[in-house]
């Protein structure tokens, strides 16, 4: 795995997404490319198409857990726990890069 040291936010999702698609993690890579088509929605929505400030990308991830967590409240209401599973489980995931 390469080091994800002095990488930028963006780079090291970048980078995650390949190791996903490497190892054929469908869940973590699901999660992931949610991620990115919600940083290239802020970079189309600014004007700004080449970085989004790392703030921004932050919040992005924590509007996305949340949005995660408050699903998988609904789906257990519902009795549908393999729904809040994934949904958990991706909440996990995206929380890593926060």
């Amino acid at each position: 795995m390469i080091t994800l040291i002095n990488m930028s936010l963006e780079n090291k999702i970048n980078e995650s997404i390949k190791d996903s698609m490497k190892s054929r993690d469908t869940l973590r890579l699901e999660s992931l490319r949610a991620v990115k088509a919600g940083i290239l929605l802020e970079k189309t929505k600014t004007g700004s198409k080449d970085q989004v400030d790392e703030a921004v990308i932050l919040k992005i991830l924590q509007k996305m857990v949340k949005q995660r967590n408050e699903s998988a409240k609904i789906f257990s209401e519902q009795k549908r726990e393999e729904l809040a599973n994934i949904e958990i489980s991706q909440a996990k995931i995206i929380s890593e890069f926060l």
